[in-house]
């Protein structure tokens, strides 16, 4: 059996951090053996016994031959010191409970990516349930859904029935602790000392529903946990007015008639899996399909920009005028400096590794107006490397004797394109010119770059809509593709001409964009000619 499970000691593992769960405590490392990041959640704070270990791995191989997207498939047992755990792929963009409830991260939830996360929960719990035997997950709620880079929702911490009772009965016996007011997700039956079921599943799934659409947690009106276990056994339920459910959200009435039945006080009332799948599924339905992608785009934007406001950039004073892009910044012998330390957030330098990232010292030089900004080929940089001549692109404007905060986490500033001296600045850059050229140069020597170049009319003559959202998705939650290039390519009229910009954009991106292009394409239905490609190169 331990040949079919692996077994991850501490060893296998660099770069452990920590965190609490609802439970217990889950761990952040690096495999080593398997360079990847990996999520380890320790089941008990106690120390487990040959028995416990025998029993983990049983269930652990009961699972391992589940194949479903939206599960989060388990690679191995974890033994630290006595401690048993589970490891499972690292999740970017964490749990359903942080994309609910951190309004920092997320000031908006989208309606219809919400409603593709439930979608992809119900679909998921289906699967589990319509297996032989059916598998329980015991305790479904948001903190152990987590969402991949393009929020696809996969279920965690399933099929470990012997743990989950355990916890269950830790959690009865210290119902003061906060973490035990997960217990409201269970259904009334179990709550009572009822056997474990698929309708006890669905009321979990409800009670998800309810806290995804409200954005608050269940029955937080009631000052102590036994109060509420209290209520929810003689059938208090969360509200559903509009202080709670949004008049304004689309399809509302058809969300709360879903909700009441996955609750319902009597099992036989409440809905399957399936049933709730397909439902919330005719709800999307009824969504264009460019909405998600949309709404993706502007949660990763959205997101970003709440990272960067958490940094807290130091401002500099950036004078234009006499001296021509000149920074004055007076040090303690009260000679100017005119050394800048430039760190924009997606920059690349194409000098044949087109995937650097540039974060050199720059020098800005007092020559006139027009000519190249930057430093003399012959002078090195501080690390003994040579930098590329920039040049200011056409459009930039330059006003007299004005001071500006230059400050390159602000959100109205779009750092200028970055050219090489004695390169066209006129066309390079102009997204007209794209769609019907064939990029060459440094960035296509690689590999990914050749297989997108070479397979342009393969990928022309397959490509949909739905696998070139698809591609957009990636690019964009791999913080690959920038707002304007995303823009750009979305505002060509026809599939043909949005497909050609997105080759062109990702070639002129470098191997890094390509690379992602490719393995999606080469992993879906009619790219059959992509994959010989790339087989041979």
């Amino acid at each position: 059996m331990s040949k079919l499970v692996p077994i991850i000691s501490q060893k296998d593992l660099e770069n452990i951090s920590l965190s609490h769960t609802g439970f217990g405590i889950s761990l952040k490392a690096f495999h080593v053996a398997w360079n990847t990041d990996v999520s380890v959640k320790l089941l008990s704070n106690q120390r487990a016994g040959e028995r416990d270990f025998k029993t983990l791995l049983q269930e652990a191989a009961n699972t391992q031959r589940l194949q479903c997207n939206h599960l989060l498939p388990l690679l191995g047992i974890c033994q630290f010191q006595g401690f048993l755990g589970v490891a499972t792929t690292w999740m970017q963009n964490g749990s359903l409970s942080l994309f609910i409830h951190d309004g920092e991260l997320y000031p908006d939830l989208p309606v219809p990516l919400s409603l593709r996360i439930l979608s992809d929960v119900a679909t998921g719990l289906s699967y589990l349930h319509s297996l032989e035997p059916p598998i329980l997950h015991h305790h479904l709620k948001p903190s152990n859904v987590l969402l991949d880079l393009e929020y696809r929702a996969k279920i965690s911490d399933f099929g470990q029935p012997t743990w989950r009772k355990q916890q269950l009965r830790a959690a009865l016996q210290n119902c003061n602790e906060a973490s035990c007011w997960d217990l409201l997700y269970l259904s009334p039956e179990i709550l009572q000392g009822g056997q474990f079921s698929q309708k006890g599943d669905v009321y979990s799934f409800g009670m998800m529903c309810w806290e995804l659409l409200s954005r608050q947690k269940p029955l937080t009106g009631k000052k102590t946990l036994i109060q509420a276990i209290t209520g929810v056994c003689n059938g208090l339920r969360p509200g559903i007015e509009a202080a709670f459910i949004p008049n304004a959200l689309p399809h509302r009435n058809k969300l709360i008639q879903l909700m009441l039945l996955c609750w319902h006080q009597e099992l036989h009332f409440r809905p399957n899996a399936t049933e709730c799948a397909a439902f919330l599924k005719d709800i999307l339905s009824t969504f264009p399909k460019e909405v998600i992608p949309d709404a993706i785009y502007n949660l990763i934007c959205a997101k970003e920009c709440a990272i960067n406001a958490a940094k807290g950039p130091v401002s500099h004073l950036l004078e234009t005028g006499m001296r021509n892009l000149e920074l004055i910044c007076p040090q303690n012998n009260n000679v100017p400096n005119k050394e800048i330390v430039l760190k924009p957030q997606s920059l690349s330098c194409e000098t044949g590794n087109p995937g650097n990232k540039l974060n050199q010292t720059v020098l800005v030089s007092n020559t006139p107006r027009g000519t190249a900004l930057g430093r003399d080929p012959s002078i090195s940089a501080s690390n003994g490397s040579n930098l590329p001549s920039i040049v200011l692109p056409p459009h930039s404007k330059i006003s007299n004797n004005k001071t500006r905060p230059f400050n390159d986490e602000s959100k109205d500033y779009q750092p200028p394109f970055l050219q090489t001296v004695g390169e066209p600045t006129c066309c390079k850059n102009c997204p007209h010119n794209w769609p019907n050229s064939t990029l060459t140069g440094p960035t296509c020597k690689t590999k990914n770059c050749s297989i997108l170049t070479l397979g342009r009319e393969t990928i022309l003559s397959s490509m949909t809509e739905g696998r070139l959202n698809h591609l957009l998705d990636v690019l964009r939650a791999q913080q690959l593709l920038p707002r304007p290039d995303y823009e750009m390519i979305r505002s060509y009229p026809t599939l043909t001409g949005r497909t050609r910009a997105l080759i062109d954009t990702c070639l002129n991106l470098g191997e890094q964009a390509a690379e992602a292009v490719v393995t999606v394409l080469s992993s879906s239905k009619g790219s059959l000619s992509l994959r010989k490609l790339q087989q041979t190169r």
